[in-house]
């Protein structure tokens, strides 16, 4: 094969990659064209949950790709059927809607609160700084941060952001036109942040005063990633719908927003709908991995090595005090902050074969391995990431 054309000659210049051609993976491996071995602690930003050519997502494909890779949603088809019977029994939900990303499951209940809001006089949507929401412009709307926002003004209005975790703050905010409030359970990109018991009681309190739809963002959280199949089981009550995506396809593009009985029928046919959504193939790879996730006996591993995983980083950040901070998350989403060099240290450590990512503004180190991974794993990328921030003591 001649030399491909280079990535500055084809696309937009809006990544920041790793310096490597990456060729293969296997389980919580990557391997470039070079055959360099890296440890994969970002699992394509929480998308591989089961790793990488895990074998019960391999077989479902390939069994898949005889009959049919898509159809359209004039039609259904078994293993749509399956997947949304079995992710709608692992949740309180009604009714869910299949789509390709996070970002377009935000968009759609964005859509949801307007209808089911303007008939009730409730215009006001609440969300948070340091929230994500994704890409498309209702989403950048509702996003906290102002780097993905500034630029994209005018956005939609009737949008408040208020300081995440602020109580005071979020009370001032409601009113009786509010139609609904996103949040996410535990900020990714904002820094593995957790939502705060004191929000979530004024979350409820404020919506048995003020009648407004909750609406959690389980995109990064949701499929196991936090030690429960959903992050927000742990509420002290149930959102009115929820958002899901990246670790639900398995590798595949593949998303969901799951809704209450209440708001089953607030879209009239023909008012919301996908082209690709719910594709089968990628509905096959969903259904072999949330079939896996689900058990117990899964979860309860993610939750023993998320421990595992967070005292080592705890440990490091107490050996290196003038440079590392807090470690924060829950299961395997785990964030440790650095009070400099994050880009540098991410860099660093990719070159001595340990894959992870920043957030927070570059000031959190984020670790999303996949749920596969096993102490002998999380040992040997500890032993990298320690060996990485010596050099920046």
């Amino acid at each position: 094969m001649g030399l491909l054309p280079s990535e500055e000659e084809l696309f937009l210049p809006v990544y920041k990659r790793f310096p490597a051609m990456i060729d293969h993976g296997r389980d919580v491996h990557l391997y470039d064209v070079e055959g360099k071995k890296y440890l994969d602690f970002l699992s394509g930003i929480a998308v591989s949950a089961l790793g990488h050519n895990h074998p019960d997502v391999v077989e479902a494909l390939k069994k898949q790709l005889e009959r049919n890779l898509h159809l359209s949603n004039y039609f259904i088809q078994d293993i749509q059927l399956q997947l949304a019977s079995k992710l709608l029994s692992q949740t309180p939900y009604d009714k869910l809607f299949f789509a390709n990303s996070g970002t377009e499951a935000i968009e759609g209940l964005i859509k949801l609160a307007r209808k089911w809001g303007g008939k009730k006089g409730k215009k006001k949507i609440i969300a948070f700084e340091g929230g994500f929401h994704g890409r498309t412009l209702g989403a950048v709307s509702i996003t906290g941060q102002g780097k993905y926002r500034d630029n994209f003004e005018p956005l939609l209005p009737g949008v408040e952001i208020v300081p995440f975790n602020d109580v005071t703050g979020f009370k001032k905010a409601l009113s009786p036109d509010v139609a609904a409030v996103f949040f996410e359970g535990i900020t990714g990109e904002g820094g593995i942040r957790p939502v705060s018991p004191g929000l979530l009681q004024a979350l409820k309190e404020g919506r048995d005063t003020y009648n407004y739809l909750i609406f959690v963002d389980e995109i990064q959280t949701g499929v196991g990633r936090t030690g429960r199949f959903y992050y927000s089981e742990k509420f002290p009550f149930i959102p009115d719908a929820l958002a899901t995506a990246k670790g639900l396809g398995g590798g595949l593009p593949l998303a969901a927003f799951l809704v209450a009985g209440h708001l089953s029928h607030v879209f009239d046919p023909g008012e919301h709908g996908t082209t690709y959504g719910g594709n089968p193939l990628a509905c096959a790879s969903g259904l072999a991995t949330v079939t896996a996730v689900a058990k117990t006996s899964f979860l309860q591993q993610v939750t023993e090595n998320g421990k595992y995983l967070m005292a080592l980083l705890r440990d490091i950040a107490g050996r290196f005090p003038q440079l590392c901070g807090e470690v924060r998350g829950e299961g395997l989403m785990c964030g440790m902050d650095v009070r400099r060099n994050g880009p540098e240290i991410m860099r660093a450590a990719f070159e001595k074969g340990l894959i992870f990512n920043i957030a927070g503004g570059g000031a959190t180190l984020r670790f999303l391995p996949p749920l596969i991974v096993e102490k002998a794993h999380i040992d040997e990328a500890m032993e990298k990431l320690t060996d990485t921030l010596k050099t920046f003591q």
